[in-house]
């Protein structure tokens, strides 16, 4: 009997599945036409950079209007890909590499050109197969302040600089001179010079002349102790002014508004209660500062110690580095990451999956909302340039 009922269950659903396939023969079939436009101006779009880490090969970019979490489209990276947009927010670019066999044979590394608002593929330039291949911290692929070269991170795993003119699209050079330096620093008052953080705790300062090549090149005075108080590569950047914050919540601050770098005094963003409980950041893209305020955006946790400074946020806390004294401290929702959009005033911190939403017009951040599921595993969220 049991039988006899199981051959008329599976009689019955192959007629299904076969009138349904029937049905579906009689519908047109979709046609991709192409060309359409991200449905959203671009001062709402946010773009997440997912890097699966589960399936590395498979990494891509996604877009999502900040204002009520839709959805707009993906490009695709690749292998363990890299995004920043174009300065003038007409371009996307991505950083990736390709392997004959995806996951073996011939390696090649490109960078890609990609329409910001199509979402459509422009163009390749093939760069050494050296590119760094690692998480995507903000400084491993930035352009100068112009526009007119990407600047980017190799490891072989000896580390250079590579630079590469968009408009010709050609690798112009490696800058060996970076060797034992790490990331890329743009400098924005300046249209073709970025730093480096370099081994000894010093910055290098690269000038590139109208061909990319290094026009002149100068070095700073140790700005930190790498044994006693190593420091977070994630830029907190003014218009002449860079900082960063250091494994045991310390701020170190280079002026760059002369010929020279110039090094101010370090400070804490710890008082006696927060060294009591061992309060300490911890993060990826840890630190942001929102230019027309001078607040300092920090992930912090307690309970630290050796082993703790990739831990998420507890807290998010905001300094002021006119008076280095906190003036709000919210929680941090497990945040890795984080950026801020300076027109909008607003803030963006990253789970690693979820991106949540802050307005910072005033010194408490006031949480707006959360993108749920905006990757599956994400260490960089950014605002399209138009929005600052």
């Amino acid at each position: 009997m049991k039988s006899m009922y199981r051959k008329t269950a599976a009689a019955s659903l192959l007629g299904l599945t076969l009138a349904a396939a029937a049905h579906a023969q009689d519908k047109p079939r979709e046609v991709l036409t192409g060309g359409h436009s991200v449905a959203a101006p671009q001062e709402n779009r946010i773009y997440v950079m997912d890097s699966v880490f589960n399936h590395l090969t498979e990494s891509r970019v996604h877009v999502f209007d900040v204002t009520n979490g839709k959805f707009l489209g993906m490009v695709p990276t690749s292998f363990n890909g890299h995004v920043q947009l174009s300065n003038d927010g007409k371009k996307i670019y991505t950083m990736t590499t390709y392997h004959e066999r995806v996951t073996r044979g011939k390696r090649t590394d490109v960078v890609e050109v990609w329409d910001a608002d199509k979402l459509t593929f422009d163009k390749e330039i093939i760069i050494p197969p050296k590119r760094v291949q690692g998480l995507n911290y903000d400084g491993m692929f930035r352009q100068t302040t112009d526009g007119r070269f990407i600047i980017l991170q190799n490891a072989s795993p000896a580390t250079s600089l590579g630079v590469v003119d968009v408009a010709k699209g050609d690798y112009v050079q490696d800058i060996t001179a970076a060797a034992g330096c790490w990331s890329v620093i743009p400098q924005p008052n300046r249209p073709r010079s970025f730093m480096t953080i370099c081994g000894d705790g010093a910055l290098l300062t690269l000038n590139l002349d109208e061909s990319g090549k290094v026009a002149s090149q100068s070095r700073s005075k140790p700005m930190f102790s790498t044994k006693d108080d190593p420091i977070f590569i994630a830029p907190a950047l003014q218009k002449d002014k860079v900082s960063f914050v250091s494994f045991y919540g310390n701020v170190y601050t280079a002026d760059f508004s002369g010929e020279e770098i110039k090094l101010e005094e370090p400070w804490s963003l710890l008082n006696d209660q927060d060294r009591a409980k061992n309060w300490v950041p911890g993060g990826y893209n840890l630190v942001g500062l929102h230019q027309a305020s001078g607040r300092l955006y920090v992930l912090m946790h307690p309970d630290g110690k050796e082993g703790t400074h990739k831990f998420p946020a507890a807290e998010i806390w905001v300094m002021d580095t006119k008076t280095k004294q906190r003036v709000a401290r919210i929680p941090g929702r497990d945040a890795l990451a984080m950026s801020i959009n300076q027109k909008a005033d607003r803030l963006l911190t990253l789970d690693g999956g979820n991106v949540h939403v802050y307005d910072i017009s005033q010194p408490e951040p006031v949480y707006l909302r959360t993108i749920e599921g905006a990757a599956e595993a994400s260490l960089q969220v950014q605002s399209h340039p138009s929005g600052g």
